[in-house]
């Protein structure tokens, strides 16, 4: 898992392959691609905390979700 649960609804956020979107992942299967806004783009879950999806999306926060520490 490299992305973030959330507090409520204990959704998956986490970037999609190509880093380009937000999957988020219901605790059923149900899976929805938003935008860095929040905005729906793709697939059956149609909500998502916008604040959570920006907060995935930023350069400033991309490692903390690497699977690898970052070398400097």
């Amino acid at each position: 898992m490299n992305g973030i649960v959330h507090p409520y609804s204990k959704d998956l956020y986490e970037r999609d392959e190509d880093g380009e979107r937000v999957r988020v992942t219901r605790r059923n299967g149900a899976i929805g691609y938003f935008a860095a806004n929040g905005r729906w783009l793709d697939g059956e879950k149609f909500d998502a905390d916008l604040h959570l999806c920006g907060w995935i999306m930023s350069p400033r926060n991309a490692h903390r979700l690497a699977t690898q520490p970052v070398s400097h």
